[in-house]
């Protein structure tokens, strides 16, 4: 006994070291046995691409569209794996700088990385990423808006006007930006009675009206600025003024105007002052009767038109049944042309027109007396300046022994005449042919002069 006492008090010191090192074994064995290796999948890790810089440096292309989350499966002590702070220390990237075969899609191997000693990345789901990488290019198209809806009784709708921008630039795949035509959106004018302005999304269309659906077209705004204008309803009536003639009276004809009112959009105290709108002036003197002609629309300032509505409108002069004012047509066939080129002309002039119609005004029985014959048409021109060829020019009707009470409706006509080479024109036919050598009556005025040719 006293030697087994002596044995062990010499090796105490290595029991005790002995004892230390199987409490470690069995610290180990008991850690790994509640902690041991698991691999764990961490759902939807963003994708971080690299090198785009120097893809678009190298080869002009830029990434459109990529895989941007992946599934990870780490490998490591459990409690380290499955622990939330490890989504943090987790990361996938992607290396873009390795495509040079140019545009199109490719399927890249990423790259896990953590931050977690003890943690290794084991794979990603899916294994490779999509890239899809295209020449990315910016257009500017134009912004169109669109009124729905129905205004307030009596106001109208004008067209929408973007205010903050006119146009918008929009960029991704030249392909794409191709189909893009115009940025649209719409504001509504229901109950509307005033001007406003609102905020309008808009949303990019081909030629078609259709929605641009490409995933890959950004565009700088999503919304636009749009003033919109109500403007109340007017209807006022077209009038002209008359100045009595010799033979015409404003109290012996009636006037006709098509159309006889007009509606208008404006400012609503505009258009409170507003009752009538004058088309001109008309000098009875020189209209003639049954005929309608055209005249203008003006406009005050601060109104325009409806849409739909005419710039113009037929006046017609007609003569009241119960007035004894005649109007006589009668043909005029005598031209007396004056060539101002005179000797220096190495042209020949024929008056292609045989007989212009000239209306008459006056009392029947007055009307019957005029002698037709002292009824002349005189043409000035330049041979020279208007050259070969058929040519309009401008004749002033002259008359002589006209009874009283007689007036001409029209003094200027239009009248077509031939300028040719002198040789290839038969001397009866020089300076107005046969129309030229018409004897004038013994006691007929000298014709007036007409305006240059047409």
């Amino acid at each position: 006994m006293k030697k087994v006492k002596e044995f062990l008090g010499k090796r105490d010191i290595w029991l005790r070291l002995l004892s230390i090192l199987l409490a470690f074994i069995l610290w180990f064995i008991a850690r790994d046995e509640s902690n041991p290796p698991a691999d764990y999948t961490w759902r939807n890790i963003p994708v971080t691409l690299t090198g785009a810089e120097e893809l678009l440096r190298d080869t002009g292309l830029s990434v459109v569209e990529y895989t941007d989350t992946v599934d990870v499966t780490v490998h490591g002590p459990n409690n380290t794996v499955t622990n939330t702070s490890m989504r943090s220390r987790l990361s996938v990237t992607v290396d873009v700088s390795q495509i040079t075969d140019g545009a199109g899609e490719y399927m890249l191997t990423p790259e896990i990385v953590t931050s977690t000693s003890g943690v290794e990345g084991r794979e990603t789901a899916p294994t490779r990423v999509r890239v899809l990488v295209d020449e990315v290019t910016t257009a500017t198209v134009p912004v169109r808006v669109d009124a729905t809806g129905a205004p307030a009784d009596g106001y109208r709708a004008g067209t929408p006007e973007p205010t903050s921008t006119k146009e918008v630039t929009v960029s991704g795949p030249a392909s794409e930006l191709a189909e893009i035509a115009y940025a649209y959106g719409t504001v509504s004018v229901d109950g509307r009675n005033a001007t406003f302005t609102d905020e309008c999304p808009i949303s990019l269309r081909n030629d078609a009206g259709e929605a641009i659906t490409g995933a890959h077209v950004t565009c700088q705004t999503d919304t636009v600025t749009v003033r919109t204008s109500i403007y109340p309803i007017e209807s006022v009536p077209l009038t002209v003024t008359l100045t009595d003639g010799d033979t015409l009276t404003a109290d012996q004809v009636d006037v006709g105007i098509d159309p006889a009112n007009v509606t208008l959009l404006g400012d609503q105290n505009t258009l409170a002052g507003i009752t009538e709108i004058n088309l001109g002036t008309i000098a009875l003197d020189d209209v003639r009767t049954g005929v309608a002609f055209e005249m203008e629309i003006p406009l005050p300032d601060g109104v325009r038109l409806d849409d739909g509505q005419p710039s113009t409108a037929q006046v017609t002069i007609t003569v009241k049944e119960e007035e004894s004012v005649a109007t006589r047509s009668v043909q005029v066939t005598n031209f007396v042309p004056t060539d101002t080129a005179h000797a220096h002309t190495p042209y020949a002039v024929s008056v292609l027109t045989d007989s212009v119609e000239i209306e008459l005004r006056g009392s029947e029985s007055a009307l019957e007396q005029v002698d037709v014959g002292r009824l002349s048409i005189g043409l000035t021109f330049d041979s020279v300046s208007l050259g070969t060829g058929t040519h309009s020019v401008r004749g002033v009707v002259a008359a002589t022994g006209l009874p009283a009470g007689v007036t001409l409706v029209e003094e200027d006509v239009e009248v077509e005449i031939e300028i040719t080479e002198a040789a290839q024109t038969p001397p009866a036919q020089a300076n107005g042919g046969a129309a030229a050598d018409a004897q004038e009556p013994p006691d007929a005025a000298p014709a007036e002069e007409g305006g240059d040719g047409a």
